[in-house]
């Protein structure tokens, strides 16, 4: 019969657990190595402990091999140089050896639990020392200390092998998209904007950001497909520097097809009134999926938006779409290893949270980012208008460009660039003079110049030219 775990020393998972832990790290290589990354000497209680493990991993991350007993023992001679350390550490070593090595799968199956719990408890000092300082704008960074110790898992993903799956993999809806509202963009965005995607709309101020992105939100509350039931997707609109009637109201005129400024003018409002009371498919879906939440500007970073998201997922409300209006309205992040770092370096911080939220949440996220003054009145904004960190378009699966002229701005059209589409790898894409109305929130592509491919090494990829000649095939179709 094998000798039980003493369970009252394992305290749970005290010395007894972690002197067996270590001789499974000797013992079984493979199980190591699977772990490897997560392993921190600093986890063990035990001061010989954390010296054996820290010789280990020195090891580990030198040479990719797990040290025998016989290299310990000659690590420990060369390494130490106290010679009252070196027999202890070496007596240490023999115990271990000694050891019975059995329970063996339960010391496996339990380390993911121990290592869990060792750095909660880093976490809790973490947030210990966090809420001493008083500095309340940090507190948010308490949850992620924790939820990062409470994610810990020895199930390592040691990735996939191709054509394991070719009917899921080549499946029509593999991304998930969320549709614009606009077919033509739809179509060379190939569906929209994925689900686990961040979607950036660059622009200079007074272009239509917000409009643009209120008209994302709108048309996928209306989008029903098998996708979602028939019942649209789920929408979380969160905006900073509007008022919440403004936004109200261009809700109001995208459903009603009528600019938002002139819903009050006394010829229009009592036709807009009747039709806003009335039951309608549209209204019922706006109503039932869209939640807008205005926040302060400058209060509120991207973990603080993350903790809004799960709370409204808590109460039942779980969105496909997030709006978060725009990027330098948030809060910059803080690292929580470093407070203070550069402008610049917070900025991809920032976003490669709103990153995260995507992933992790498998949700789909637009965030409007403000352009440069240099933005203001040209042809085209490309990616380097964005301005600030480069991480902000380096990190951005899918980035939207929107440029308007002077003669444009009186006009009411504005150029659209697709800047980057990771999904297809296709090179930027432009639409020219397209009509834009800020006031229901609504691209309207029969009447555009042209449809371009303007790949900036003067290539055209196949798919581009393929969108381009579909698309202009279908308005000599219709016009």
């Amino acid at each position: 019969m094998s000798k039980k775990i003493d369970t009252s020393t394992l305290g749970y998972l005290g010395t007894d657990y972690q002197l067996r832990l270590i001789k499974c790290f000797i013992e079984e290589p493979q199980f190591f190595t699977s772990i490897a990354s997560i392993v921190d000497q600093n986890m063990f209680t035990d001061e010989h402990f954390r010296r054996l493990v820290g010789l280990i991993k020195d090891r580990y991350n030198s040479t990719s091999t797990v040290p025998t007993y016989f290299d310990l023992e000659t690590l420990i001679r060369t390494k130490i140089t106290d010679a009252i350390a070196v027999e202890q550490n070496l007596a240490m070593l023999d115990k271990i050896r000694l050891t019975a090595f059995d329970a063996i799968d339960l010391i496996k199956d339990e380390a993911g639990k121990f290592f869990k719990q060792q750095n909660l408890s880093k976490a809790l000092n973490k947030a210990q020392d966090i809420i001493k300082k008083g500095n309340s704008s940090d507190y948010y960074v308490i949850e992620d200390i924790i939820r990062k110790a409470l994610e810990t898992n020895t199930k390592q993903d040691m990735g996939f092998r191709l054509f394991d799956d070719i009917d899921n993999d080549l499946r029509d809806d593999y991304r998930q998209t969320i549709s614009t509202g606009c077919e033509e963009l739809d179509k060379a965005l190939y569906g929209g904007l994925g689900k686990g995607e961040l979607g950036l709309i660059i622009s200079p101020l007074g272009t239509g950001k917000t409009s643009v992105s209120t008209g994302f939100a709108a048309a996928a509350a209306t989008t029903f497909t098998e996708a979602n039931n028939w019942m649209g997707y789920k929408v979380l609109h969160f905006f900073f520097e509007d008022e919440e009637v403004s936004i109200r109201r261009k809700y109001y005129g995208y459903m009603l097809d009528i600019d938002a400024c002139t819903l009050s003018d006394p010829d229009i409002k009592p036709m807009a009134l009747k039709r806003l009371k009335e039951d309608s498919e549209i209204k019922d879906a706006l109503k039932r999926n869209i939640i807008s939440n205005r926040l302060v500007s400058g209060e509120v970073t991207a973990s603080q938006i993350k903790t809004l998201i799960k709370k409204y997922i808590a109460f039942g409300f779980s969105p496909d779409l997030v709006i978060v209006d725009y990027f330098e309205c948030l809060k910059p992040e803080k690292s929580e290893d470093n407070l203070g770092t550069d402008e610049w370096t917070k900025e991809g911080i920032t976003m490669r949270k709103l990153e995260s939220i995507c992933n992790e949440m498998n949700l789909a996220l637009w965030v409007p980012v403000q352009g440069t003054k240099s933005s203001i009145g040209v042809d085209t904004v490309t990616l380097q208008h964005a301005g600030g960190s480069v991480k902000k378009t380096q990190i951005g699966h899918l980035i939207l460009t929107l440029a308007q002229t002077d003669e444009q701005k009186v006009n009411g059209r504005l150029n659209l660039t697709i800047g980057k589409l990771r999904a297809a790898k296709v090179g930027r894409t432009k639409f020219n003079n397209v009509k834009f109305n800020n006031g229901t929130c609504k691209f309207d592509m029969s009447d555009m110049d042209s449809f371009d491919d303007a790949v900036t090494d003067n290539t055209t990829s196949a798919a581009v030219q393929n969108i381009a000649k579909n698309v202009k095939k279908e308005y000599q179709k219709k016009y």
